[in-house]
């Protein structure tokens, strides 16, 4: 009898420690079908919105001309002054009618003075420091200096990109020419900085 007792008991105690004990079967068939579950994707963050210039922060252009006209102006940067292919995304550059190239454009009630492309170079202006040198009105870019009903002509002398990049162009001018009608001398000189006007690929 205690015998029996003792197996009864043994056999007791294996059948609840195999009724608490999971199968292993249900085991990895839980463990796989977790693993099957893709992880969430990763969440992006949204790019911070860019902060729009002020007219006031967008640069000048400061011109200083002497001889038969004597002027000193300070024109504002911004859309009309510059137009720069190198400021836009290459989809929007396929877009844009002429030539890789810039346009500076410091225009005020003295003085009118233009620089564009026109020298016939593929990349007679490209997107770094260059200084652009002028002799009787030829050279790697074209240019206009007008005073009201006056212009120099053929104009001769050095403008001098001293930074050009995604965030603004910056240089120097000296340049002197004849005036037509008229012609008396005319010297101009002056600095500019102009910065990329909020446009898609300026510096974020």
């Amino acid at each position: 009898m205690r015998l029996g007792l003792v197996l009864g008991l043994g056999l007791g105690v294996s059948l609840v420690a195999a009724c608490d004990t999971p199968p292993k079967e249900a085991y990895h068939q839980h463990g796989s079908a977790a693993a099957d579950v893709p992880p969430p994707p990763p969440t992006k963050e949204k790019p911070a919105a860019r902060k729009a210039l002020t007219p006031d922060e967008l640069g000048t252009c400061h011109l200083t001309a002497s001889g038969a006209i004597a002027a000193d102006q300070t024109s504002k940067g911004g859309k009309p002054a510059t137009n720069i292919s190198y400021w836009y995304t290459p989809e929007e550059q396929k877009t844009m009618m002429g030539v890789d190239g810039f346009v500076i454009n410091c225009e005020g009630n003295d003085i009118h003075f233009r620089m564009l492309p026109g020298g016939g170079k593929q990349d007679g202006m490209p997107f770094k420091p260059k200084t652009y040198t002028f002799a009787a009105g030829k050279g790697d870019a074209n240019l206009s200096i007008g005073f009201g009903k006056q212009s120099i002509d053929k104009p001769s002398g050095t403008v001098e990109i001293t930074a050009f990049d995604s965030h603004h162009i910056a240089g120097t001018i000296a340049v002197s020419g004849k005036l037509l009608p008229g012609g008396g001398d005319e010297k101009v000189t002056g600095s500019f900085d102009l910065i990329c006007p909020n446009l898609s690929a300026c510096d974020k």
